[in-house]
């Protein structure tokens, strides 16, 4: 029986989706097995990256630039292993590779990259690497599928950027009284300038922002300041109405000084590879103003031989065992000018301290001609216990510091505690005189004990019972140690009253250690218009305390004199100042994926 051609065509129809539904089902199913495989996989790559990224965060507080006083790579891994695993990490401590390094952009192509360091003290940030395999399918064949290698990482640069200096404190300045007030009329060619001590003294925590510097002279970030002149960095602290109109006429002064075009703010501030410093970072006036007119000075030196003479009145100065001073001559050279540093706390590759701040390197010559309790009794009778000849030069030593930790703020703590290492250079004294160089050249002092004239005009004076001939050579020990500033630095900046400092003052008392040395050449009886009579080899059992006096003449002219004098441009005999003005924890950086360097060899 012929069927009809309608019902042949249902029938094979039939036929063939009797045969293509089992094969779109099984696409179906196959298809959909893959799609919650590739969600699974999704899911379980995403909690990968999560878990390296929780690693990596916690970590990277505990390298060198965040890691406060004793970084180690053990609490680095510790940290991130127990970030991980509250994070949900499962697997092994194997599995997770942390890695201590740095994030930078080593050929300045605007691409940042992970570069691993073979030691803590170089790092700033830390990665945090995971890879593991799994099969392809959890429900199809594996042996058909197989396995699948997930890998992740993430890097987290975590580090707080400090601005330090040590140029030091106000004690002591203002008029021509002092080494400072000599030494601006020198610097600025203008005789007998003077600034009021109170006006000083307010400079003393007053502090500038970097955004007014930086709107002041027109820039957009510190690193374009730093190639900029001198004077319109001391024309842009004017121009911020920070300075009293003193201090103002002072900036006007430095704007215009002789040589002030051969300086530039790099000279005057250090940054360390182009740290990112926010517009809200202050620094401190007092330290700016000192490093530009000891930069000034350092250049005028050269064309005054060597040595800056300043003129200085201290008659009426008031120093232990002596009665009269008469200044001949006082001069300054300048070794090394303060800086004001920005930077890190961590290592460069060869192993130094990136953030390395300056204290101020000055060496002074003062020639002196001092009288011990004089008695005049008219022409019956004069004397006085002595009178000496002292030409002093003091080495005020120099010094430097680096910021070698920092613990950085976390969690509930917004602040951070630094540590410094100060090296102080040895401090000596000597009688003698600078060299157009400023190193010491040692000379003799004379000294005239038991001056005496008794009737004046009817019998010669005895212009010394005891004539001396000596020199004297003293050092005050240099010093190395590590300071913990404290208390930690608050990172809140007050609006109105701006940021903290935190200070660390030890200007030294300019006699601990002071061990003076006093070489008799000569030592004479009876020293008159008649002659002398030279007794030196008998005198040596009776100078004991002659040499004693001498020691605590000049003992008293370093404490009296000199140390004060040195203060004024923040250094002190035996001591070094730091002082923290501003400090940002900016630049948390967490980067997922990141490209990976191998250190060059």
């Amino acid at each position: 029986m012929n069927r009809p051609e309608t019902t042949i065509n249902r029938l094979r129809q039939r036929g063939a989706l009797s045969v293509i539904t089992p094969l779109l089902l099984l696409i179906v199913i196959t298809l959909t097995v893959m799609a919650l495989d590739g969600a699974r996989l999704y899911s379980l790559r995403s909690d990968m990256q999560a878990q390296v990224n929780v690693a990596a965060q916690a970590a990277a507080g505990a390298a060198q630039a965040c890691g406060g006083q004793a970084p180690s790579t053990a609490l680095v891994q510790q940290r991130a292993l127990a970030a991980a695993v509250a994070q949900g990490f499962e697997g092994s401590d194997q599995d997770l590779n942390v890695q201590l390094g740095v994030i930078a952009d080593a050929d300045s192509s605007g691409v940042v990259a992970f570069e691993s360091v073979d030691h803590i003290a170089r790092s700033n940030a830390v990665l945090v690497s995971y890879t593991r395999t799994e099969p392809i399918s959890m429900l199809l064949p594996q042996s058909v599928f197989g396995g699948i290698s997930l890998s992740v990482n993430a890097a987290v640069r975590k580090e707080v950027v400090a601005t330090v200096s040590a140029a030091g404190g106000t004690v002591g300045v203002g008029g021509d009284a002092t080494l400072l007030g000599s030494l601006l009329g020198v610097v600025l060619n203008q005789p007998g300038f003077s600034l009021d001590p109170t006006d000083l003294n307010s400079l003393e925590n007053a502090t500038v922002q970097l955004g007014d510097l930086l709107t002041a002279t027109g820039v957009n970030d510190l690193v374009d300041l730093l190639d900029l002149d001198a004077s319109e960095l001391a024309a842009a602290i004017r121009d911020v109405g920070t300075a009293t109109a003193p201090v103002a006429d002072l900036l006007d002064g430095i704007v215009t000084a002789q040589g002030i075009d051969t300086i530039k703010v790099g000279d005057i501030i250090s940054v360390v590879e182009n740290a990112s410093v926010p517009a809200s970072s202050e620094f401190p006036v007092y330290d700016l103003v000192i490093s530009l007119v000891l930069n000034l000075a350092e250049q005028q030196q050269a064309g005054a031989g060597g040595l800056l003479s300043l003129p200085l009145d201290i008659n009426n100065l008031s120093v232990p065992l002596i009665a009269n001073i008469n200044t001949v001559d006082l001069g300054l050279n300048v070794g090394e000018p303060p800086t004001v540093a920005v930077g890190p706390a961590r290592q460069d590759e060869d192993g130094e301290w990136v953030t390395r701040f300056y204290a101020p390197d000055v060496t002074l010559q003062l020639s002196a001609q001092v009288e011990l309790l004089p008695i005049n009794l008219g022409p019956l009778l004069s004397l006085s216990l002595a009178d000496l000849t002292v030409p002093l030069a003091v080495n005020a030593g120099g010094g430097e510091g680096q910021l070698i930790s920092a613990d950085c703020a976390r969690g509930t703590s917004n602040s951070v505690e630094f540590g410094v290492n100060l090296e102080r250079e040895v401090a000596r004294i000597v009688t003698g005189r600078l060299t157009a160089a400023g190193e010491l050249q040692p000379e003799r002092l004379e000294a005239n004990v038991g001056r005496l004239s008794l009737l004046s005009g009817l019998l010669p004076p005895i212009e010394g019972i005891l004539y001396l001939n000596a020199e004297v050579d003293g050092e005050v020990p240099g010093i190395e140690e590590t300071v913990f500033l404290d208390p930690r630095y608050d990172l809140y900046c007050d609006p109105i009253e701006g940021c903290d400092q935190s200070q660390y003052n030890d200007l030294g008392d300019g006699l601990s250690g002071l061990d003076l040395e006093i070489t008799v050449h000569e030592a004479s009886l009876l020293r008159s218009s008649f002659g002398l009579i030279n007794l030196t080899p008998l005198l040596n059992p009776i100078l004991d305390p002659v040499l004693e006096l001498l020691s605590d003449v000049i003992s008293s002219l370093a404490e009296g004199l000199i140390n004060p004098l040195l203060r004024t441009l923040g250094v002190g005999l035996g001591g070094i100042s730091v002082n923290v003005s501003a400090a940002n924890q900016d630049g948390i950086q967490l980067i997922e994926n990141i490209a990976v360097e191998e250190p060059e060899q």
